[in-house]
Formats: structure tokens, sequence, C-alpha cells
């Protein structure tokens, strides 16, 4: 029953007791019975029956709450009118983990002498009951003692015995809880105490023996998939996944309807790095189970992983059926289809997702990509803010936001305006390196330089930011060892990149190492053959070794390819240097 509705029952009550009765409705008053105390019963029944309702509609916390109302309620103190109410209470606060509340209703059932008219059975469920209100509020030692006070009474009580097992273990008591699985074992053998024995065992470092009991758990019960997802875990954890693999698949084929297993075997495969696997396993669940969301948006991910976006957004497409707001799906199948080029229907489904979305972040930076690919930048510039403003610490935002004015070469805006990711714990490289572009620009040298330091001081391995600084002493003709020495460090990490190649021949050039100047730079444009000033330093460099005519013929070259210094090139042409 909704809450609605208990509102409604509750004022109809109450109207009910404030209507004038008319004469003729008075009767005498039945002694047995008097008529308040009928009214109060039909109402302590109403809150019961509102209280079942609720329960049979998942609405646990309502359900409590009408309970607790109706125990409340009863004044005199008659156990035999709440006894039931208390015992359904108190286990839905266990069942809700507020077993420290339970507590005070089970304790008065337990003392009371009216709770042995219970039946066997519920007696034997109030006192486990009683034990696991004990044991979660941390009074294990009392728990110990009901449970064996009740255990002594009922030595075939299962469940009972397993909380008994499990206080022993968690309290490291692993002998004692070894007898109790001996004891239990031998009253009737089961895979649930098998598993048991297995925890204590691996607890103990006796794998083998822990192995064991996994095995007679599984031939207990063949088809039981948790002695083999323990089995194989077990496996994994001894670094023997092949193995794991191995004892999964053979399960799958005795029980190839058990997609739990399957499910495993993907996710294990996964690990292994084998999606290929994966997605044959999950395609073979997709057929046994095709309207499952879960199975599509798996696959969709696989496929996402290894560049298929034509098959990710089709599995998207087929969880998004199933569940049409789920803004995962609706990321993941927006940036298949942006992979494809399909950037209108991409666009389209990052609107889509709500701000309270985790994801949404995400998405709006996905959108602001997409405006710099497309020059819109304006529109980029509200998709960052928009992240910024509640996410001020979203490195990729900042990132983004120093992009949209690095080409435009707004540089001025850039340095300004990214000012604020000083509250980043760490300043993304990416934004450093742009940051560093922007000082260069303007000759802020000192400026640049304390950037690429802090930038490799994190990242000594940036092999962009050590050819950067290489270069950026070269053109200044400053601190040219500990340039050769970056720029040595960078095409160690990279040895084929053309121009780490051309920063190094630029140190020779400045040292006046004039010969090996000109064969390093002869293999940079070897690498790149379309850079101006690969082709200017090269003329700069055999200029000074003497060959003017080739000097010239390699200027020239450089203007075809339209630099930057356009009118400085001719007249270098025009005059020499």
């Amino acid at each position: 029953m909704k809450v609605f509705q208990c509102m409604i029952l509750a004022t109809v009550l109450i109207l009910n007791a404030c209507v004038p009765l008319k004469k003729h409705d008075i009767k005498p008053p039945n002694n047995k019975q008097p008529v308040a105390e009928t009214m109060q019963d039909r109402s302590e029944r109403s809150l019961y029956l509102t209280a079942q309702a609720a329960k049979r509609d998942g609405q646990q916390a309502l359900a409590i709450q009408l309970l607790s109302i109706l125990i409340s309620q009863n004044t005199e103190g008659h156990v035999k009118d709440t006894a039931k109410p208390a015992l359904e209470l108190a286990e839905l606060l266990l069942n809700n983990n507020r077993a420290s509340e339970a507590l005070p209703y089970l304790q008065p059932l337990i003392q009371q002498a009216s709770v042995s008219n219970f039946p066997p059975k519920e007696q034997k469920n109030l006192h486990l009951m009683y034990a696991r209100s004990l044991a979660a509020s941390n009074q294990i030692n009392h728990a110990q003692d009901s449970l064996l006070r009740l255990l002594n009474q009922y030595p075939k009580f299962m469940l009972a015995r397993y909380l008994q097992i499990e206080l022993f273990t968690h309290t490291n008591q692993l002998a004692l809880a070894h007898m109790a699985i001996d004891i239990a074992i031998a009253i009737q053998d089961n895979p649930t105490l098998r598993q048991f024995q297995a925890d204590v065992f691996s607890r103990e470092g006796k794998l083998e023996n822990a192995r064991k009991s996994l095995e007679k758990m599984l031939q207990l019960n063949p088809k039981n998939d948790t002695a083999i997802l323990l089995l194989s875990q077990f496996e994994i954890q001894q670094g023997h996944s092949d193995q794991a693999e191995k004892i999964l698949r053979a399960f799958i084929q005795e029980n190839p309807e058990n997609l739990r297993v399957q499910h495993n075997l993907a996710r294990l495969l996964i690990q292994l790095k084998h999606p290929e696997k994966a997605i044959l396993v999950y395609e073979n669940m997709s057929n046994a189970l095709p309207g499952s969301s879960d199975i599509a948006s798996a696959l969709g991910l696989l496929y996402y992983q290894l560049g298929d976006f034509q098959n990710s957004s089709k599995q998207f497409k087929k969880a998004l059926k199933t569940i049409p707001d789920n803004a995962s799906y609706q990321f993941y199948l927006a940036s298949s289809l942006e992979a494809l080029h399909e950037n209108k229907q991409a666009g389209d489904l990052y609107k889509k997702i709500q701000s309270e979305h985790q994801i949404w972040p995400e998405a709006q930076l996905r959108l602001a990509s997409m405006g710099i690919v497309d020059k819109k930048y304006a529109s980029s510039l509200k998709y960052i803010n928009s992240v910024l403003k509640n996410n001020p610490d979203n490195a990729q935002a900042w990132i983004l936001l120093s992009t949209v004015y690095l080409v435009q070469q707004k540089y001025r805006q850039l340095l300004s305006k990214t000012e604020g990711a000083t509250i980043l714990k760490t300043m993304p490289a990416r934004l450093q390196m742009n940051r560093a572009i922007a000082f260069e620009h303007f000759k802020r040298y000192k400026d640049l330089e304390k950037v690429l330091e802090a930038l490799l001081h994190n990242n000594p391995k940036h092999a962009d930011a050590l050819n950067f600084l290489a270069y950026t002493y070269a053109e200044q003709g400053i601190k040219l060892d500990e340039a050769k020495e970056y720029i040595q460090r960078a095409l160690k990490l990279q040895p084929d990149d053309g121009y780490y190649l051309d920063s190094l021949a630029w140190i020779y050039y400045k040292l006046g190492d004039y010969d090996s100047a000109a064969n390093i730079q002869w293999k940079a444009i070897k690498i790149v053959k379309n850079d101006p000033t690969m082709y200017e330093h090269l003329g700069d460099i055999l200029w000074q070794q003497g060959e003017q005519d080739k000097a010239i013929l390699q200027w020239k070259r450089a203007l075809t390819l339209k630099p930057d210094q356009m009118r400085a090139l001719r007249l270098k042409i025009k005059r020499g240097m």
C-alpha cells in the first residue's frame, strides 16, 4: 500500500471517530469488549495489514515505520498482541543492516514466558534472530552463548550452525570453526558447509585442503555454480588463470544454460586480455537472452575497446531499446557514432545525458571537442565552462579550454583563462605544454622554462617537453650543454623523430659544429619532408659551411612551403646571412 493510501486510511479513521451518532445508532455496550477497545483493535489491525502490504511492495522502510507505530501503541504491554509484529519488525531491521535497533524488540520476547506458546519453528527463528542481532551489535560472546543454548535444544538447526561457524571464523577461532563444521557435516553434509570449510582452510594457508573442500562441494551438487566459481577463483589466486578458464569451460559444456558462469568466464577472458574470446562468450549469452541490456552493453564495450565502432554502436542501440534513458549506454553509443563520423547523431545523444549523471561532464567535453574540430569555438567554450563551474578540478576541461585558445592563436587569453588551473594538485602535461607554447610566442622564456621544468619534474620521460626546452635554449644560444643532454634523452625515447633531430642539429649549429649539424639535419629532412623550418635550418647550416648556392636552394624550398616568416626568408635569399 502506498504512502498516500496510508494517509487516506488514517484520515478515514479520524473522520469516522468524529462523525456524530444518531440516537437509533447507539447500542448497549458489550460487557466482554468495550467500544473503545474495539476501535483500537481495528486501528491496530489496519496498521498491521498496511505494513504487510508495504512489505509485499518492497517498501521496507515504510513497513518498519508502521510496525514501530503499532508496537508503540500497545500501552497495555500485551505481548500476545505484538509478538508477531515485533518478530517481523526485528527481521526487517536485521535485513536492513539496523541490527542494534532490533535488539530492544527481541529481548522482551526472549524474556517473556508467553513466548513458550510459539510453535517450535517460530521459537527457533526468534532465538536465531536474537543471536544475529547480538553478533551484528558486536556482542559476539553473548551471541555465541545464545547459539550454544539454541543448538543444545535444536541440534539439527542448520541456520544456527551456519551462524556459529561464521562467528568462529570471523573472530579467527579457526579450531572451533573446524569443530563446528565437522559436527554439522556429521549431521548433514552439504555444499554450504564445504564452502565454510574451504574458507577456514584458506585462512590457515592450507590451500590444497581448501581445494579438496571445494571439489567435495561440487561433488555434493554438480550443478553448484558457486562451487565452480570459487574453484576457478582459487586457481586465479594461485596464478593458474589458464586452469581457471578450463574449469569454467568444462562446467559450461555440461551446463550450457548457466549464464552466471559464462559471465565469469567472459570477465576472466577480459582480464587475460582476450577480448575476442570474451565476445564469443557474450554472443552465446546474447542468443540465450536476446533482450538483455547487460549483455548487449558488455558486448558494446568490448567492441568499443577493439575499435570496432560499427558493432559497438549496434550493441548499444540494442541496449537502449531495453533501457532508453540509460546515460552510460547513450554516452558509449554517441562515442561510437562519433568515431564513425556520424557527429550529428553523436551530438544529439551527448546532449540527452542529464546533468545529475556522473558521466555528464565527459559528455559535455566530448561536445566541446567536436566543436573545436568544427571550429565552433563559442559553443565549445560554453560546454567547457559548464563543466568547470561545478567541477573546477576537472583536468580534461582545463586542457580543452587551453586548446580552444591555442588553435585560434589567442595566446594572451590562453594564459589568463587557464590561471585558475593552479587549483589542480598536478597540472596536466598537455595544459603545461599549451601554456609553454603561449609563453614562447611572447618570448617569455623564464616563464616557459619554469613551466617545462615543472612538467619534467613530474614527467621526466616526457619527450616533447625535453625537446621543447632543448630547442628553447638553442634558440637563445644558452645552456647548450644542458640542451644537448635534454634532446639526447628525448631521442633515446623516440630515436626516429625528425623534429627532435632538427633540434639536435640546431644545437650543434649554435655550438659551431656545422658538419655534425649538417649530417643530422639531412636525416631530419628525410623523415619530415614538408616543414619549411627544416629547410631553412639546413640552408643556414650550409651557408656557414661556405655552401652559399646550396643554402639559397634550401631557403627557396622553404619558401615554397609558406613559412610564417616569409618576408625574413626572402631577405635572407636576397642578401644572405
